[in-house]
């Protein structure tokens, strides 16, 4: 064998078994590297890299706190764990298990308990605990003691309880209505957001393609509509708008404002699926049936079971699944034909409907509104967290009359339901309603966002039991200047008396303002 060959393999084995090739070239001691050795600048270079970052367990700070995934970012110098740990997790006495190829020390420098600078070298037969109040600065030398490297590490604690639905980013503005208006309804379609509205003589129209816009914001048109529209059943589906005038009569238009007749008479329009639009039709004896307009090839209405709702559902919620190549509508609450409200579910495929469950405690109530939200769950053996779809329904009015003041969440697309969190349900500062519309729609956020003539309502502070004991625990922060967060944009519907709730209601899930970590 040739002996620089047989050289160059006695040191990759070496590196590989964690030993140590010293080479006598008294060229190495003014930084030259012989290839005979096996070591270059590079090789020398690597073993400063941090190869491998936890902490170890302690069961009195958090369950499986050595299972704490932690990101070890080379190029950017950081250490992080982008799952935060729990709110009120402890983090001023950690023991950190730091990995890597072989160098020849490592310095630790933290700020303690008492807000005093300490620097240490890290032993990892009997290292020390470590305050992670503040970022930690580690320091790797290389092997030869010639190359270091710095890196900053952050342990995330949440500062706030993150799945909680905090309505009080609170933020509220003027429905973009008509002057002294009577009746509202807000409906989405191709991206656009349209409210039409009425002063009783008047029609309006505004839209815009950003809700966080304020009303003033909004484009307005007048509408002639030539009949007398039921703006509560106005609908937008895949491709028409849809309303039902005050006779029953079913209307469609392309645009929105030049409305045709389609000739049918129907009671309730559910709302849109796909491109056609769903609703009941009485016969007019007392009987109610199936309807769906345009009628697909073979359709055969069908006629309601007694508990099905007639009128007074949400508008109908549409979503596409792993489970089903058909998209799925769900309903909910509405009342019977003989007036008795229903706690009832049911799901639509496009050809049949069936009942899913009871709304939880089994909530009769009218005028309900569901939206498509999420939530989250963590994982406590690693503390991964797993953003979940959500369905959310809330407001309505019971059979006495009161507007429900009640969250409720499905996490399995709307086959069970139960009562949301505490913190997801509705701050006492805020009114409930009936018959509202809500959209989620993905607003940009910025490090330093303005209100953009949001006005903020003051919400109580989180309970003490969701709040950080002292300044321990952090977020950490990159140079990232926007991100998109999903708002909950919840318009008009009635308030107490019945009138008009002539604003916008805007809530998300604290986790999602979060800036995020890069």
């Amino acid at each position: 064998m040739n002996k620089r060959l047989a050289a160059l393999s006695l040191a990759a084995l070496s590196i590989v078994l964690g030993g140590v090739v010293v080479s006598c070239n008294s060229d190495n001691d003014s930084g030259y590297y012989d290839i005979d050795t096996g070591y270059t600048p590079e090789t020398m270079y690597s073993s400063t890299a941090v190869t491998a970052f936890n902490l170890k367990a302690d069961s009195k700070v958090l369950a499986n706190l050595d299972s704490v995934f932690f990101t070890i970012d080379l190029e950017g110098q950081r250490i992080f764990n982008a799952d935060s740990m729990p709110l009120g997790t402890d983090v001023r006495k950690l023991v950190p298990v730091i990995g890597t190829d072989g160098s020849s020390k490592i310095m630790v420098n933290y700020t303690d308990t008492l807000g005093v600078a300490q620097e240490i070298e890290y032993n990892s037969t009997t290292p020390d605990t470590i305050c992670f109040t503040e970022p930690v600065k580690v320091t790797v030398t290389s092997l030869n003691e010639t190359y270091s490297r710095s890196y900053t590490i952050t342990v995330n604690v949440h500062k706030q309880q993150p799945d909680s639905l905090c309505w009080g980013d609170v933020a509220y503005s003027k429905l973009p209505t008509i002057a002294s208006a009577k009746d509202a309804v807000t409906v989405e379609k191709a991206g656009m957001t349209y409210c039409y509205s009425t002063n009783g003589t008047s029609y309006q129209r505004a839209y815009t393609t950003a809700p966080a816009t304020v009303a003033a914001g909004w484009t307005t048109e007048a509408v002639t509509f030539g009949f007398t529209p039921q703006l509560s059943t106005m609908t937008a589906t895949d491709g028409d708008f849809y309303v039902l005038a005050d006779n029953g009569n079913l209307w469609h238009s392309a645009d929105g404002l030049s409305w045709q007749s389609t000739g049918q008479t129907w009671t309730w329009i559910y709302g849109g699926y796909e491109a056609r639009v769903v609703g009941v039709a009485s016969d007019g004896a007392g009987a109610y049936k199936h309807v769906t307009y345009p009628q697909p090839q073979g359709y055969v209405s069908r006629d309601l079971s007694a508990d099905f709702p007639v009128g007074g559902t949400s508008p109908m919620l549409t979503f596409t699944s792993q489970w089903s190549m058909a998209s799925q509508g769900i309903i909910a609450g509405g009342h019977a034909a003989d007036g008795t409200l229903s706690s009832a579910v049911w799901g639509y495929d496009g050809q049949q409907w069936s009942k899913f469950s009871d709304m939880a405690d089994g909530a009769a109530l009218d005028k309900m509104v569901l939206f498509p939200y999420f939530t989250f769950r963590t994982n406590t053996t690693n503390w991964t967290v797993t953003e979940q779809s959500t369905i959310f329904a809330m407001g309505g009015r019971d059979a006495a009359g009161t507007l429900s003041r009640i969250v409720y969440v499905s996490r399995d697309l709307g086959v069970n339901w139960h009562k949301a969190d505490s913190l997801m349900q509705m701050p006492e500062q805020l009114e409930s309603f009936a018959g509202a519309r809500a959209i989620v729609s993905p607003t940009i956020l910025h490090a330093r966002s303005a209100n953009l003539g949001w006005n903020p309502v003051r919400l109580p502070a989180i309970p003490a039991w969701y709040q950080l004991d002292g300044a321990y625990g952090s977020r950490a922060v990159a140079p990232v200047t926007e991100w998109e967060c999903p708002y909950i944009y919840i318009y008009g519907g009635e308030d107490t008396s019945g009138n008009l709730r002539d604003i916008v209601l805007r809530g998300v899930i604290n986790r999602l303002t979060y800036k995020p970590i890069q």
